[in-house]
């Protein structure tokens, strides 16, 4: 029985917006992803903006500017139907994604969130997975994870982990409900 939904951020619950960046946003942009600590992150921003404060305000704009959520009502259909399933999302990506997070997606219904700078681990590796499946006492088969990249789902089946690899224009919560329907039979 699946105790715990795993979402990750980019490309399942938000999309990418078809803007026009600044060479500094655009820059800032690709370091987004698999960051091991906001200071990393820093470290090499400041060779961008080498003032913290506009560039904490521009990383947290960019994120405003960039995501789009696919479907705001995603997690509270999901706890009408499954209210005994914890709902978590857990990104690769720098802690100033936290503040979009708590704003767009319907943090009522949301039980936690586990950013890869803070939790100071990455997808596809083991020990990312298994973070998840200690801090919520779980056997693998329990929790169900979702990602749009194919190592980031390799990597949850390595450990026996279930997963619903995300293409760009699925209906989520229909591939949600046909899961949980399935396995709670």
């Amino acid at each position: 029985m699946i105790k715990v939904i795993a979402f990750d951020l980019v490309g399942v619950l938000v999309t990418e917006r078809d803007i026009d960046l600044t060479t500094e946003e655009d820059k800032l942009e690709r370091m987004f992803g698999s960051n091991i600590n906001d200071s990393d992150y820093l470290m090499e921003a400041r060779k961008i903006i080498d003032k913290d404060s506009i560039l904490m305000r521009t990383t947290e704009e960019l994120i405003d500017k960039l995501y789009k959520v696919k479907d705001e009502n995603l997690f509270r259909k999901i706890k009408e139907k499954y209210n005994n399933v914890k709902i978590i999302i857990a990104t690769n990506h720098v802690s100033f994604v936290r503040n979009f997070i708590g704003e767009t997606l319907g943090v009522d219904y949301l039980d936690d969130v586990l950013i890869s700078a803070e939790i100071h681990k990455v997808k596809p590796n083991p020990d990312f997975y298994n973070h998840i499946l200690d801090k919520f006492d779980l056997k693998p088969e329990e929790l169900l994870f979702l990602d749009d990249n194919i190592d980031n789902i390799d990597g949850a089946e390595k450990l026996g982990i279930n997963t619903i690899k995300v293409n760009k224009d699925a209906d989520l919560y229909s591939e949600i409900i046909k899961f949980l329907d399935y396995n709670f039979k």
